[in-house]
């Protein structure tokens, strides 16, 4: 019997071996890593959620450093945790030591993104494609061009989904809007597109537009990441609840424009100029005060019918329900400017009716 060569041996089984782990790395990059699941160990040998998740968002927001892209932490549920009172809840409960805030147990986190402070750059969302994320970017028309009839029509980027391991990084755009807020489009699929590609109904936002105060940020971090967030979390919170945007109806405004034309005299646009300051004036007097309020009347008119100020109503309208009212609303318009000038009917005599007849006049500017 011939004698085996020890050395060949060895040879074939290195080589063996060297196959097998190339065919391995090969399956799982081509098959595994595309699936939802868990592919990364914790120190305690487990796989958890929050250990793929805090990874994914490390890379992603590594890229986005690297790109500079302004981007702030804009998720509901995590800003919840961050803030003061849930925080001190959820210090009394057991969690992932890595990842606390970030990993909220959704398979979706909200990042939005200064769109004005960022030149849509392809070669970021290029690189996060070649990083493994899938990439979904929506658009839709420019309403800061929609009273424009030669200039409407035009689309810009409203919303990024990048998705990976199973998990959605959802980025919004919000864009300055003349009246110094931030305005968001809503999500609008278009038929071509994967109606599959996230949970687009468990996304904070999207659902419809939506408009914020302009916000302070500050860096921090955040379960060991970078990240920025709106300096009063609550404001922010609070903002949300109530953001839903109705754009105005420009081409209804069009055609009402061209059968009445609007008043374009000095005094006429004297009058709109500080009818939208004295709306201001309320609507940041009534936020300090918690106190939600609308448009009505000739005010809610001039907006609906002809976007814009009627310029011989000589007044502004707001409403409040009778449940906000409270006695410190007059001391606090007076405060910033506005002496009440009437008071018109009174609260129920009926004991704990709660209810109110009636209006209140302010004057002002």
């Amino acid at each position: 019997m011939p004698r085996v060569n020890r050395n060949f041996v060895l040879l074939l089984l290195l080589v063996g071996s060297c196959a097998f782990l190339l065919f391995q790395l090969h399956y799982y990059r081509k098959y595994v890593s595309k699936q939802t699941g868990f592919h990364i160990l914790n120190p305690a040998g487990h796989v958890t959620s929050s250990d793929v998740q805090w990874q994914l968002l490390k890379k992603f927001l590594s890229l986005a450093q690297h790109f500079r892209l302004p981007l702030f932490l804009a998720d509901i549920r995590a800003l919840t945790l961050l803030s003061q009172d849930a925080l001190q809840q959820h210090n009394q409960m057991p969690h992932d030591p890595q990842c606390i805030f970030l990993c909220t147990g959704q398979p979706v986190t909200s990042f939005a993104l200064y769109a004005n402070l960022w030149k849509y750059d392809p070669g970021f969302l290029l690189a996060a494609q070649q990083r493994g994320f899938e990439l979904l970017e929506l658009q839709g028309e420019d309403p800061r061009l929609a009273s424009l009839d030669t200039l409407s029509g035009r689309e810009i980027p409203l919303h990024f989904l990048f998705r990976l391991h199973g998990y959605t990084i959802h980025v919004v755009l919000l864009y300055e809007r003349s009246g110094n807020y931030l305005w968001h489009g809503a999500v609008r699929l278009k038929a071509n597109m994967d109606q599959k590609f996230a949970p687009f109904q468990l996304l904070d936002y999207g659902q419809h537009a939506g408009a914020y105060d302009r916000l302070e940020l500050i860096l921090t971090v955040v379960d060991g990441l970078d990240v920025q967030l709106p300096q009063n979390i609550s404001n922010f919170l609070m903002q949300h609840q109530h953001a839903r945007f109705l754009e105005c109806r420009h081409q209804d405004a069009r055609r009402f424009l061209q059968l009445y034309p609007d008043d374009s005299s000095a005094a006429a646009h004297d009058f709109r100029r500080k009818a939208k300051l004295l709306l201001s004036v309320a609507a940041q007097t009534l936020a300090v005060l918690h106190v939600p309020f609308w448009i009505s009347s000739g005010t809610c008119l001039g907006w609906f019918r002809q976007c814009n100020i009627i310029s011989y109503s000589q007044d502004v309208d707001i409403g409040i329900f009778i449940s906000d009212f409270r006695p410190d609303i007059v001391a606090a318009f007076r405060d910033a400017g506005l002496s009440l000038k009437h008071k018109f009917g009174k609260v129920s005599s009926v004991p704990h009716s709660g209810s109110f007849s009636g209006d209140v006049l302010f004057k002002g500017l």
